[in-house]
């Protein structure tokens, strides 16, 4: 019962994100998955490959130094991050990306108590 809460909590902070920009036009979309959805950078230039369906076309997004990791809302390291992930798949992940230039800016992973 708690886990449509924390999936209502993660799309807030995306949408304060996006009220925090401004006027700016903003190039930004958020993929909704789950953490086994994931293929996660190896290190911090890499790239996160995202594969929505079976039959779907992977994504890849590029990461950077400037790219954010979080377990629900507290800022993590891509390490604690993907050590998270590999023992929960089933945990809902939001993917944050510049359109434009496929850069991934951040992966929230919820956190299931």
């Amino acid at each position: 019962m708690r886990f449509p809460l924390q999936l209502a909590l993660l799309a807030l902070g995306t949408t304060l994100a996006f009220a925090a920009v401004g006027k700016e036009k903003i190039n930004e979309e958020t993929l909704e998955a789950t953490a086994s959805m994931l293929s996660l950078p190896a290190a911090a230039d890499g790239v996160l490959v995202v594969t929505l369906c079976p039959t779907c076309t992977p994504i890849s997004l590029q990461a950077n130094a400037s790219t954010q990791y979080f377990l629900a809302q507290k800022p993590v390291t891509l390490q604690q991050l993907a050590d998270y992930a590999r023992t929960h798949g089933n945990a809902f992940a939001g993917v944050n990306y510049d359109t434009k230039t496929h850069a991934l800016n951040r992966i929230r992973i919820a956190v299931k108590p």
